[in-house]
């Protein structure tokens, strides 16, 4: 009997152990209802989350909006349509984010959910961001269909997120 007990006992708590791992894990999710502060930031109980792995237009940055030109040589306010097209995604449901730590300026990295929808794949994916790929190819196939179909910001001239950001800082 008790070489019987023994295996049970480990397994148990070897399960418990795997069991409360999980639920450790899901405790780093960060999930509410989101202030859209552009379209790759999000603020949830006062925590500010950088999407991870996508770069969006600016929509404001030191009093700047970033700007692209269409297909018909139009300049539009790309920056803006990100933020607007985030705010869609979102639609004033509830978000979940899971922590993926913390860039150099301290604000929570985080890959974002609306229900099992993906928010930076759908950015980036309707043209509205860009893959970082300097940092991570995760979205590298949504880019790549994006360019194919001439979507957002892939249906005229842009420069990249990063770049625009370094050349309109004060």
């Amino acid at each position: 009997m008790k070489s019987i007990l023994i295996p049970i006992f480990l397994l148990s708590t070897y399960s418990f152990g795997i069991v409360s791992e999980l639920a450790f894990d899901q405790s780093t999710d960060i999930i509410g209802k989101p202030e859209i502060t552009d379209g790759d930031t999000i603020v949830i109980d006062d925590i500010r989350i950088r999407f991870t792995g996508s770069d969006a237009p600016e929509s404001y940055f030191f009093g700047k909006t970033q700007t692209c030109i269409d297909g018909a040589g139009q300049e539009w306010e790309c920056g803006n349509a990100a933020t607007e097209k985030l705010k869609q995604l979102i639609n004033n449901q509830t978000v979940r984010c899971t922590d993926e730590g913390k860039d150099r300026y301290g604000r929570t990295l985080g890959i974002c959910y609306v229900g099992e929808m993906d928010l930076q794949a759908e950015m980036v994916k309707s043209g509205m961001a860009v893959a970082y790929l300097r940092y991570s190819d995760r979205y590298e196939q949504e880019q790549n269909f994006a360019k194919k179909v001439k979507a957002g910001m892939w249906g005229g001239e842009f420069q990249e997120p990063e770049t625009w950001r370094r050349e309109n800082r004060d």
